[in-house]
């Protein structure tokens, strides 16, 4: 977490959203660190998704780094196309760990874009594909190549912008909107 801070940054004044977020476990710490005005965490997994697991995830991360969460909450359990944003609203997306189970990527993609500001970006956690075809071993979900996903963000203008390693197949992968 300390190189996504390092490298990637957004202001107090931000509205971010997170795709695919399950608990928003990932969301709250790195938001408890450097907090925006609103997050809006959208999963269509009411499982995986309530306010109940929000709040344990706040007050976790509350009681073990002695920081107070200040970002406002907004929770949506619809696929990204339903979601009630408006144009150009948000500056930043994330989705951690979560691209290659997103579907349908056709509905997806243009919803990235009606919603992200011009100059706002994406941010992918992603473990992927380097040599052969691989599949996550979570969700049995085939793994994107690096050029697929940069495919995919070309063609809603979104070039790619930046990539650090994570760990040996999992990197951070940044694109923003022209």
């Amino acid at each position: 977490m300390k190189q996504l801070l390092d490298h990637f940054s957004w202001k107090p004044s931000d509205t971010l959203l997170s795709l695919g977020c399950g608990s928003a476990w990932w969301e709250v710490n790195l938001l408890l660190h450097q907090p925006c005005r609103e997050i809006i965490l959208v999963d269509p997994n009411t499982q995986q998704l309530s306010l109940e697991d929000v709040q344990e995830s706040i007050e976790y991360f509350e009681k073990k780094l002695s920081l107070t969460f200040s970002t406002q909450v907004q929770i949506y359990h619809s696929p990204l196309a339903q979601v009630p944003i408006a144009d150009q609203s948000v500056d930043g997306l994330f989705v951690f760990n979560a691209w290659h189970e997103l579907a349908p990527i056709e509905e997806i993609l243009p919803a990235l874009k009606r919603i992200i500001k011009p100059g706002g970006w994406i941010l992918l956690e992603e473990e992927l594909s380097v040599d052969l075809r691989r599949i996550h071993e979570g969700c049995a979900q085939e793994l994107y190549f690096q050029e697929e996903i940069d495919r995919q963000m070309a063609s809603i203008d979104f070039p790619f912008s930046q990539k650090l390693v994570k760990e040996k197949q999992t990197f951070y992968l940044k694109y923003v909107n022209c």
